[in-house]
């Protein structure tokens, strides 16, 4: 009898001891964050209004990339969208990510041609809608876990429903363990003659997922079966089920893993959660026992029977009645386009990761839930993706030379685009192919920007000469380090004596070298640093043709300052970072630099429209450029690199094409580079609205005899207007038909 007591009160103790550890060890486990949520990387929100020249096509294309799906049905659903003949009703579904919040609205959007007519919400015309943002990428930890985390108030009824008759039909019942749940599996099993159900409730399932390694042992199993009774001694059955519902695995995606429903309700279904049909939370439901094997994008016709057996055991529970198991069973599994979910941009992403690493940790970006907003414009991006693809394919049919059989030595390209007035950063392509090739050329490869450097030798040149001041374009020897150099113009003809203007726009290398050793090449590499080039900048002859080494991204932002009327914006990708609980970490404002005046720089831009109208980009207007640019093209020699940078009022966007072993391309900025950036430019038309540049305040206009390049007087039979610094307006007059 004292041996028994003994025995009972030893039993007792070690039942309570291993009760308090595991208790604790849940406690500690849940008293922090419970999982590791990735960082999301945000695109800018998109503003579609009345009058916009955006086509229902492009318009469809619009929603498709955020994983709205055309309906079936007459009105749409929260994430669906309703195709008539020129109109497009839309359900937008709730977006709500820490910052942004955008209410479920269904909108009407009517088309006439290639034009948005009108918009209407309820019945009311809006005067513009605001779509949600992309998401381009998620920062994951090394198990690569993408999870979307929902309240339980926010799960619909049936798809509770749905996972209990599946997984655990007596889950509000028992008390961790259902004997009665291994009972039945167990004579199911053997009936079947193989494994057709399992007996492990959902909180053993939540214990296994969450505590354990996925080891078949009876140790592990009694370890799952006690953590299980603890679990539901300290926790509710909604906290539990909540839990469940946000850690379950339902799928695979390249190298993602799909955790939650959250997640899966907009991988699979482009939904909110609470959005989803009954048919949609019974497909989600039927494939947690084994998400790929079921899932609809792999195996429809499995994925439909799991759906079905779902819904017969909801029926069999008297979850819903026979009417609704029968509309449910005959719904058809429709998903949401799948190039809508996963990471997206990948240069792009490539330089944000690497911002926000000198930012925060690599830990805290991985398991934090930090939303990143970026200045990533999602459909001007894809067009530049597209136009470098695209272009380099069209160049190597038109020049045969340039075909290579190694994918990795083929030609190359970079596209940097910006928006001058607030240095938003709005696209980065650094390469055809990120698969074949993760080097960046946008930011990494070091080119030397030939001619297409010049326009910042002009602008150091305006304090001393005007568009019309000769310049002698002339061969000239320099000697530089004990060696001999004289500057070739492209073409091999030198003009005599030429205007400033005309040298710029036909791209004069003499006369170029000649003005720069006037000016001072010091002089000449001092404008260059204030308009932020960091690169190596020697003041020698040569400097002037763009003969050192930058980057892409640098060239780009020394031109934003052109665009901009002398101000130099700091490149913005990232606009801010904020916390799960709305905490602003990062803001990013505009920030601007005066370099030089705006006079000046509209000066540089005027000549620059010239190069495009008469000089050496003149065939733009052959590839269909009809609104007012301005735009330089650039060669260096032997070919090796094929610059264009080109703006409008809104846009500017950079191009250079080249191999990265530095061959000759035979192809000029006209020839090669050029190209890209007009079928770029051309695609992006829904999305920009070119203006005639501005005139500022120290510019003046005049006329000029196109026959001497001097003031025009009134018996001058052909005048043109060029615009001077009010400082430096010419006086005398044109000498062939004054007095």
């Amino acid at each position: 009898m004292g041996f028994g007591l003994a025995l009972g009160i030893f039993c007792a103790a070690a039942v309570f001891a291993g009760y308090v550890y595991l208790s604790r060890a849940i406690e500690e486990r849940f008293a922090g964050r419970l999982w590791s949520v990735p960082a999301v990387v945000l695109s800018q929100s998109l503003m579609i209004y009345p009058g916009m020249p955006l086509s229902a096509a492009r318009f469809e294309e619009v929603l498709a990339a955020r994983g709205y799906r055309m309906s079936a049905a007459s009105m749409p659903s929260p994430g669906e969208y309703v195709r008539a003949r020129d109109a497009i009703r839309v359900y937008f579904r709730d977006f709500f990510y820490p910052g942004t919040t955008l209410k479920a609205r269904q909108v009407l959007v009517r088309f006439q041609g290639d034009r948005v007519l009108s918009l209407e919400e309820s019945g009311a015309s809006r005067p513009y809608v605001e779509v949600e943002p992309v998401v381009l990428a998620r920062l994951f930890g090394e198990k690569r876990e993408s999870r979307l985390l929902v309240r339980l108030k926010e799960v619909p009824d049936h798809l509770i429903k749905a996972v209990i008759a599946i997984e655990d039909r007596r889950f509000f019942e028992h008390r961790g363990i259902d004997a009665w749940g291994i009972a039945r599996a167990l004579w199911t099993d053997l009936m079947a003659g193989r494994i057709v159900q399992g007996g492990s409730t959902i909180t053993q399932q939540l214990v296994k997922n969450y505590f354990l390694e996925p080891e078949r042992t009876v140790k592990r199993k009694l370890l799952e079966a006690a953590m299980a009774l603890v679990l539901e001694a300290r926790y509710s059955k909604e906290a539990i089920l909540e839990m469940y519902l946000n850690e379950i695995y339902l799928g695979q995606w390249r190298s993602m893993a799909i955790h939650g429903v959250g997640e899966a309700a907009q991988f699979y279904f482009g939904r909110n959660v609470e959005d989803l049909s009954l048919g949609e939370s019974t497909v989600l439901a039927g494939m947690i026992q084994a998400p790929n094997r079921y899932s609809p994008y792999k195996n429809l016709d499995l994925c439909r029977e799991r759906r079905n057996l779902v819904l017969q055991r909801m029926r069999d529970l008297e979850f819903i009645t026979a009417q609704v198991y029968q509309q449910a069973q005959s719904e058809p599994i429709r998903t949401a386009p799948r190039a809508a979910f996963g990471t997206v941009a990948p240069y792009y992403i490539d330089l944000v990761k690497a911002q926000l690493e000198a930012l925060y940790s690599k830990e805290t970006l991985a398991s934090e839930g930090l939303v990143v907003y970026t200045a990533y414009h999602p459909e001007m991006a894809w067009e530049a993706e597209k136009a470098v693809q695209e272009g380099l394919a069209e160049l190597e049919r038109q020049h045969p030379w340039l075909q290579v059989e190694d994918p990795t030595e083929r030609l190359q390209a970079a596209m940097v685009v910006v928006h001058p007035k607030t240095g938003a950063l709005t696209a980065l392509v650094g390469g055809r192919d990120y698969a074949l090739s993760t080097f960046n050329r946008a930011l990494q490869a070091h080119r030397q920007p030939g001619s297409a450097f010049k326009p910042f030798v002009y602008l150091t040149a305006l304090d001393q000469f005007t568009p019309i001041s000769p310049l002698e374009d002339v061969p000239k020897v320099y000697h530089v380090g004990g060696m001999v150099w004289t500057p070739r113009n492209y073409d091999g003809r030198y003009r005599g004596l030429v205007t400033v203007q005309e040298a710029l726009t036909h791209s004069l290398n003499a006369a170029t070298v000649n003005m720069a050793s006037q000016i001072g090449f010091e002089q000449v590499v001092q404008t260059a640093r204030r308009l932020g080039f960091r690169s190596r900048l020697d003041p020698y002859p040569s400097v002037a043709l763009g003969a050192f080494e930058v980057t892409p991204l640098e060239l780009a932002g020394a031109y934003a300052a052109l665009a901009n009327e002398g101000q130099r914006p700091e490149l913005l990708t990232i606009r801010k970072v904020v916390t799960p609980k709305g905490t602003v970490l990062e803001r990013r404002h505009v920030e601007m630099t005066t370099v030089t005046s705006a006079a000046k720089a509209f000066l540089i831009t005027r000549m620059l429209q010239n190069v495009v109208e008469e000089g050496t980009a003149r065939g733009l207007s052959t590839l269909g450029i009809t609104f007012p640019c301005a735009g330089k093209t650039g060669t260096t020699s032997d070919y090796k690199d094929s610059w264009f940078v080109g703006y409008t009022s809104d846009v500017l966007a950079l191009v250079w094409v080249g191999f990265d072993d530095n061959r000759s391309t035979g192809l000029s900025g006209a020839t090669g580079a050029l190209r890209l950036w007009a079928r770029f430019m051309k695609s992006i038309h829904p999305w920009i609205s070119p203006q005639p540049f501005a005139v500022p305040p120290g510019v003046v206009e005049r006329l000029v005899c196109t026959e001497s390049g001097q003031p025009a007087t009134a018996e001058c039979p052909l005048t043109r207007p060029v615009y001077f610094l009010e400082e430096l307006v010419p006086s005398g007059a044109c000498h062939l038909h004054g007095d």
